[in-house]
């Protein structure tokens, strides 16, 4: 009879091996976490704008044309009355070369026409300045300025929202100011991006009395239910590259434009993942605040089943957003967040065991703007800025980590999106995105940067190229065939820094990959399919998948269908 003894470091000796071969050795295929795979949940789409909304219309008040519009006479003084909100002399210098010569009525009522515009263009829809009748002496001639308020506000409400908190979004055209279109803009644009609410349309109609406008403002119901089904190869070898998915969004379920959100994904046995978030305005002037919770369980297989890993994340958090910007062309929003990871690992075949936690506190920034530069364009920029803290519950895994990568303690990251849409031609477009990451020092797997993967470099796997520092960009021509259908050629090209501060036996601390390919992204109805096609051009085979499973292309494919 053979007995066997275990000695109570053999699970700590295990891992420490394991950490070993997985961890500080670049060209190995790298054992999944709970934090990788978290991670790779949260990648960022691409950067869209926020939907524009309708502009405001203006139904002018017809004003008496002054007769004789050719008669004559010795022009020496512009006197300008009835104006606020601009000053004697900004006003008076558009008008003053007319002064001291011989000018018609058509030549004053065009005077009047430029003062106008100038209204119109520093946004007072309509603001107006005409001659009004009078008897001109010694050569003066006044020209009166209507700048416009608001005498009665009329809310047609059909939206999932009431009617008081339609209102109050209204209160920023200020009744009884002087009527301004972007504070009229912003508040139809906030109503729009509420939940509950689309097509908020506004139109300025005369008043009972010249100088006044009546807002009408027209509200249609959003859907009470939206979301949609998904299923894409977008996952983890190791955890199920095919995954289902769904998101069910229940809009202004308490008719103050709030919105419950969940969200389900799987790939069967390997990963299951489940979230569900709660948000809802705070005042009138877009203030968004909210709660999430996840939970992410998942098992290897593939070449690390014999190993029996497992694990579990999940997420606490809470959030703010507040539209600093919002308007038709150009919009800043900012966001503010505090969250609480639970990450644990279990590997059976070791009977080792990793616990950590992680707090985190963000501050982002995301804006957009569109142009007219080389035929119109749409920049976007997403800024965030990470500060954390990093508590490895487990002993021996602490051990490990104070001996080589020293993540525990605080830590912080910086990350950037920058993109811009390019029109061509009515067909044609260009897609320009850089990413990267920056950090005070070497991260966990939850925080790092990767470049492989659907939304990276599209010729490697999920999980290639992975480091706590890095940068990522792409090029992307695309072409229009037929209204739903767009074909596209790219190339994409990233660099990372594997550690912050290297440790353990010298070894290559950079990884660089690039690839190019050609994709289709088609439209019916409801329906979105997006599909690529991808090979290496630098970079060699990828190292987080066997290399028999990596030969020929890469190929990715998506599709969604939205209720």
């Amino acid at each position: 009879m053979t007995s066997y003894i275990r000695s109570k470091q053999t699970p700590f000796l295990c891992a420490l091996t394991l950490t070993l071969l997985y961890s500080t050795n670049s060209t190995a295929q790298t054992l999944p976490n709970a934090g990788q795979i978290l991670r790779e949940l949260q990648q960022q789409p691409e950067l869209v704008a926020p939907k524009a909304g309708p502009t405001l219309e203006v139904e002018e008040r017809t004003l008496n044309a002054t007769a004789d519009q050719g008669s004559s006479f010795a022009l020496k003084t512009i006197t300008i009355t009835g104006n606020t909100t601009f000053t004697q002399a900004e006003l008076h210098a558009l008008v003053s070369d007319l002064e001291g010569g011989t000018r018609t009525l058509k030549d004053l009522n065009a005077a009047a026409e430029r003062i106008t515009v100038y209204y119109r263009e520093q946004g007072y829809p309509v603001a107006r300045a005409y001659l009004p009748a009078q008897e001109i002496k010694d050569g003066v001639v006044t020209i009166a300025v209507v700048e416009g308020r608001i005498a009665a506000r009329q809310l047609n409400n059909k939206s999932h929202l009431s009617d008081e908190r339609a209102a109050a979004y209204l209160d920023r055209s200020g009744k009884g100011g002087v009527i301004r279109s972007d504070s009229i803009d912003r508040g139809l644009l906030l109503l729009n991006d509420t939940p509950g609410v689309t097509n908020a349309r506004a139109t300025l109609q005369p008043g009972a009395s010249v100088g006044t406008s009546d807002l009408v403002v027209q509200l249609e119901p959003g859907a009470a239910y939206s979301g949609n089904i998904d299923f894409d190869n977008y996952g983890n070898r190791y955890v199920g590259a095919y995954r289902l998915g769904g998101t069910l969004n229940i809009n202004s379920p308490l008719q103050i434009g709030d919105v419950l959100t969940a969200n389900v994904l799987t790939s069967g046995s390997g990963l299951n993942y489940g979230r569900v978030a709660y948000q809802l305005p705070v005042g009138s002037d877009g203030l968004r605040v909210g709660a999430a919770y996840f939970e992410t369980r998942y098992e290897l297989d593939k070449e690390f089943k014999r190993l029996d890993a497992h694990g579990t994340a999940s997420s606490a958090s809470i959030f703010a957003a507040y539209p600093f910007i919002r308007s038709q062309f150009s919009n800043l929003n900012g966001t503010l967040s505090w969250e609480q990871k639970n990450l644990s690992d279990s590997v059976d075949a070791t009977a080792t065991t990793t616990d950590k936690r992680a707090k985190l506190l963000t501050a982002g920034l995301f804006g957009t703007r569109q142009d007219a530069f080389g035929g119109g364009g749409i920049n976007s920029l997403s800024l965030s800025a990470i500060f954390g803290q990093l508590d490895i519950k487990s002993a021996s895994a602490l051990i490990i980590d104070n001996a080589s990568a020293k993540t525990n303690g605080n830590y912080s990251r910086w990350s950037y999106n920058l993109a811009r849409l390019q029109r061509i031609s009515d067909s044609n477009s260009l897609y320009l995105t850089v990413s990267g990451q920056e950090a005070g020092k070497n991260l966990d797997s939850s925080e790092k940067f990767a470049l492989g993967g659907a939304t990276g470099v599209r010729a490697y796997p999920q999980g290639e190229g992975i480091g706590d520092e890095g940068v990522l960009a792409s090029i992307e021509l695309r072409h229009t065939f037929m209204t739903g259908l767009q074909g596209s050629v790219f190339y994409d090209t990233g660099s990372v820094k594997i550690n912050h501060t290297p440790f353990g036996p010298p070894q290559t601390n950079t990884r660089t990959l690039s690839g190019a390919g050609v994709g289709v992204n088609a439209f019916l109805a409801n329906v979105q399919i997006k599909a690529s096609l991808a090979w290496r051009t630098y970079g060699g085979a990828p190292t987080s998948i066997p290399e028999w499973s990596s030969r020929g292309p890469t190929a990715w494919l998506q599709a969604s269908l939205g209720f």
